[in-house]
């Protein structure tokens, strides 16, 4: 079970997309056209910004580009755009940042560019190589032709704005800095969409535009694409619902010098009172059996305790059914699979399926997961609610049942003891001969232990893996409290590497565990979820060790490729 609502957020991302590429593309005009007045600023419908865009200062720029690509072994490549944008950026303000808003104006979206300069004529000499000179109208605005397209600029204080269209500069915010507050130079890159602030109508038309792309998809399909069709439908109704309840979306980038790590955030807010503030804000950090894989010495660890809401729940349910209605039309034109065994498949999903939605049904999710690694040792143990412990055996059982005469197939060792009510079972496997790899991992033979509680499933592998089973079943009981996300993940690559280098020796992962060895960092990358008023918010951090890690390979394979005589 992944973090909460995952299918939502994805379609929460393509609404983003959607949204922006309609919001950010200005109407076409034809040089004439656009060289007309609209008859005045007064006489413009404009709402506040729908979109804010903004790029750190040039200097923040400049110096995390040089750093990042420092830390990936491509000092160079920073190099280069330093020299680049040092050429363009002559009487730029660098210590500020860069902006774009864009607001709708008489229903359609128009852009603005704001740059921070005290003088913009003298930024535009330096361009006259590519805009050739600029034109001064009357009133002081300048214009300049860049490709096929006329740009009006005006100096507003510190600022030069830069339109589409000469009327539009009468927009232009007195302090730019308000509206990038949050945003500006705490990114490199960042933006703020606000969806309510698009007209019921042009929400309307996209979701229209949306549904046509569908259609035509769905057409060119055939007629035998019903489930697909149905599954469709059920994100295209979510979908619709994101773009009309959606309140505000935000995304920011940054390159974090003086922590040495690679920042991205991101959240998302419904409407208030909105059947999609309901479905998040049920969403609230609860008490935990599996809390105990949280720990510092993991190679990674996934943890996610939260409640479900009965919008959720109800959401949840609808998707599940219809996508079970496509997997079966899918094992219905499966060829290679008699009636019989598409029957039996089928039965395993559905049981599958019945247990996962009972078990959301009762308004909760918790889940945690551990790895632990380092030199020649692993193990990993899994550890999730359920709302029947005892159906989740039954349906391996009865799969094991079915199997038992099959070629090669697993051994099932059922009920072999309790430990602390938890009922554990072992499947084993033989690893081939052949399978040299395998074979140092997991030994001879692959176990996988099992635990079945009255609500919960537990789940291990690698060397003494029991012993952390029952560790996290010991654990169940002592967590209290839910002062923590409702979802976070974090990796480490350095054991994983070390473990691999044990099984396997390669260039590429040695030059990695050396880059890591003098790094601030062993490679974190740690994912956290959180709720907020009526929504989510996100936060990826990247440390500067995988960057140095990844760049280390590069490096490494770059090098195999020339002493091989080949290219990159």
């Amino acid at each position: 079970m992944g973090f909460p609502n995952q299918s939502v957020r994805l379609r929460i991302a393509s609404v983003a997309i959607a949204v922006a590429t309609l919001v950010a593309a200005p109407a076409t005009l034809s040089a004439q056209e656009q060289l007309q007045p609209l008859g005045g600023a007064a006489t413009l419908d404009a709402t506040e910004p729908v979109l804010v865009v903004t790029l750190g200062s040039v200097n923040k720029l400049m110096q995390d580009v040089n750093y990042m690509t420092s830390a990936l072994g491509q000092a160079q490549a920073g190099g280069m755009f330093t020299m680049m944008v040092g050429t363009f950026t002559q009487g730029i303000d660098t210590t500020q940042p860069i902006g774009i808003l864009v607001p709708l104006v008489d229903g359609a979206p128009q852009p603005l560019a704001l740059v921070p300069t005290p003088d913009v004529k003298t930024v535009l000499k330096r361009l006259e190589a590519q805009t050739g000179p600029a034109d001064e109208l009357d009133d002081g605005t300048l214009v300049i032709a860049v490709g096929a397209s006329t740009v009006f600029i005006r100096q507003v204080g510190n600022w030069a704005v830069l339109a589409p269209n000469q009327d539009l500069l009468e927009l232009a915010p007195a302090n730019p800095m308000t509206l990038f507050r949050g945003m500006g130079n705490d990114y490199d890159l960042a933006f703020r969409l606000k969806m309510q602030q698009v007209p019921a109508e042009t929400r309307t038309m996209l979701v229209a535009q949306i549904r046509q792309g569908f259609e035509q998809a769905m057409a060119r399909q055939g007629g035998e694409a019903e489930a697909t069709r149905k599954m469709a439908e059920g994100t295209m109704e979510q979908l619709e619902q994101m773009i009309n309840e959606t309140d505000e979306l935000k995304f920011g980038f940054n390159i974090d010098q003086s922590a040495k790590q690679v920042v991205i955030d991101g959240s998302f807010t419904a409407v208030p009172g909105s059947k999609l503030a309901a479905i998040y804000g049920g969403q609230q950090p609860i008490p935990s059996q599996f809390a105990s894989v949280i720990r510092e010495d993991a190679a990674a660890f996934y943890h996610a305790a939260t409640s479900i809401s009965p919008e959720a729940v109800e959401q949840t349910r609808t998707s599940l059914t219809t996508s079970l209605n496509a997997v079966r039309n899918a094992l219905a034109n499966e060829d290679n699979l008699s009636p019989a065994q598409q029957a039996e498949i089928t039965e395993v999903i559905d049981r599958i399926a019945d247990l996962a939605m009972e078990s959301i049904a009762e308004g909760r999710a918790d889940v945690g997961a551990l790895l632990l690694a380092d030199e020649n040792n692993f193990q990993f143990v899994f550890g999730s609610f359920v709302s029947d412990g005892a159906e989740a055996a039954q349906i391996v059982k009865d799969l094991a049942a079915k199997v038992e005469n099959e070629p090669d197939a697993p051994r099932f060792k059922f009920d072999q003891g309790t430990y602390k009510g938890v009922t554990m079972h072992v499947i084993e496997a033989d690893v081939p001969a052949g399978k040299d790899e395998a074979r140092r991992v997991f030994g001879e033979t692959l176990r996988v232990h099992i635990g079945t509680g009255e609500k919960s499933v537990y789940a291990a592998v690698g060397n003494d893996s029991e012993t952390l089973l029952k560790e996290l079943i010991d654990s169940a009981g002592s967590d209290n409290a839910a002062n923590r996300p409702i979802g976070q993940l974090r990796f480490t690559l350095m054991p994983v590497l070390e473990f691999a280098q044990s099984v396997e020796p390669n260039d590429a992962v040695s030059a990695m565990v050396d880059a890591l060895s003098r790094a601030p960092d062993q490679g974190e990358l740690i994912v956290v979820q959180d709720g907020i008023d009526n929504g989510q918010e996100s936060r990826i951090t990247i440390g500067e060790g995988l960057l140095q890690a990844i760049g280390a390979a590069v490096r490494q394979t770059q090098q195999d490729q020339l002493q091989q005589g080949g290219q990159f």
